[in-house]
């Protein structure tokens, strides 16, 4: 049975990549395809490739277990069975320790074989059970969806090269189709927690805290060194300003910097490349940083042109970034445990609602309208249900505040009531 793994490295553009490869260290070509076109090209961050190889990787092992070619397969225009669907979500729900373990143990050879029922494989494919087998719903839902759009690429890129007469593709995507649903039937329903309590941002009094901490000439700074104490105070004015996410800050290249405009191009993107805007004091803070210290560097070590970078000019790590912030809330009292770059984008995201909401009624944007402008600025999509989470937010706050008010009102003996 092979073995698969993702393999990361830096491309010839300076960006990161990951591919799918097999235990031989040879990249597997369909999936790794599939991730270049739909993925880096759209320009997804490495994290999310990363996600959507390894359930491509989880795919191929279990393939390999049921000794299906899942690569021949694909080309040659046929589908797994409704069985074999079934039998594949319910391994892709299962921890990759567990995973192995079921592997390990009676592997079955039959392609044909037939899953009865959920609970004749809890804990993995006729096997006794395992204590805590199955991964949260959310993420055996995006394994699922991830393969499952995998799936349909390929489908559909060879329906029509396959050059079968068209009742036999007829039928075949009629199967297939039919497989595929019974496939996205299996994702799990998610429990999610309150979107309140997932979309809260930092106080002002924590935004203020941590400004005034990492003012590189304030003696609280928990960093030793000019250089670092400028880069990561800059660090932290863009992730305030924008709102931008780690991944999108850190492929940040000086020449993305209009200093003249205060406008910053976010390349490298999770969802959508796009130029947010800037305060001058932090394009101010950005000139002085190029001028007195990135500049400085050997420029053989800065040849990649990204911004952030160590003080010998290797492009900074995603756990370098989330080090700062550690180091914040082991070293500075005051500084919450849930300080990390993703709280200043929900902190830029009440930010927002707080400003729109103080305007005069003429002036407020609608809903509608602050749904598009943060769709905008915080690269969404159309589609994307984020920005109607935090203006749903926003009007909560509000229905909260008048409803405090009345309750004050009741308890102070009903004054200004209307009788």
């Amino acid at each position: 049975m092979r073995s698969f793994a993702v393999r990361t490295f830096t491309a010839s553009d300076g960006v990161e990549m990951a591919v799918l490869v097999d235990d031989q260290g040879c990249p597997l070509f369909l999936p790794n395809a599939y991730a270049t076109l739909e993925y880096r090209d759209c320009g997804a961050s490495i994290a999310t490739i990363d996600k959507a190889l390894r359930a491509l990787g989880m795919t191929f092992l279990w393939a390999s277990a049921r000794q299906i070619n899942l690569t021949n397969m694909l080309n040659s225009g046929s589908f797994l069975t409704i069985d074999q669907v079934e039998d594949l979500a319910l391994f892709l729900r299962l921890s990759r320790k567990t995973q192995d373990e079921c592997l390990q143990v009676n592997i079955q050879t039959a392609s044909s074989a037939k899953v009865l029922s959920f609970e004749k494989v809890r804990g993995g494919f006729n096997q006794p059970p395992v204590d805590g087998p199955h991964i949260t719903a959310v993420e055996g839902g995006y394994r699922i969806r991830a393969v499952s759009r995998f799936f349909k690429f390929y489908i559909n890129r060879h329906l029509a090269s396959l050059g079968q007469e068209p009742e036999v593709l007829s039928a075949f995507k009629e199967a297939a189709d039919a497989a595929i649903s019974r496939f996205e039937a299996l994702i799990p329903l998610a429990a999610y927690a309150d979107e309140d309590e997932t979309l809260e941002g930092l106080p002002e009094a924590t935004m203020s805290l941590i400004h005034r901490v990492l003012d590189p000439s304030s003696s609280d700074n928990p960093f030793t060194t000019d250089f670092v104490r400028h880069r990561n105070y800059l660090m932290f004015q863009i992730f305030a300003d924008s709102g931008i996410r780690r991944s999108e800050l850190r492929y940040i290249k000086v020449n993305d910097v209009d200093y003249s405009q205060n406008r910053v191009t976010v390349r490298v993107s999770k969802t959508q490349p796009r130029t947010v805007p800037i305060s001058s004091v932090t394009a101010q803070t950005f000139h002085d940083f190029v001028v007195r210290f990135w500049s400085k560097v050997s420029k053989q070590n800065t040849k990649h042109g990204y911004l952030f970078i160590t003080e010998f000019g290797a492009h900074m790590a995603k756990d370098s970034i989330n080090l700062i912030f550690r180091t914040l809330r082991s070293k500075v009292p005051g500084v919450p445990e849930h300080v990390a770059p993703h709280a200043f984008r929900r902190t830029w995201n009440d930010r927002l609602s707080r400003k729109n909401d103080a305007l005069p009624e003429d002036k407020r944007m609608s809903a509608e309208k602050e749904i598009q402008v943060r769709n905008r600025l915080m690269g969404w999509s159309k589609k994307s249900n984020i920005a109607a989470k935090y203006a749903r937010r926003s009007i909560k706050e509000a229905a909260d505040k008048i409803a405090e008010e009345m309750a004050n009102e009741i308890a102070n003996g009903g004054q200004n009531n209307e009788t």
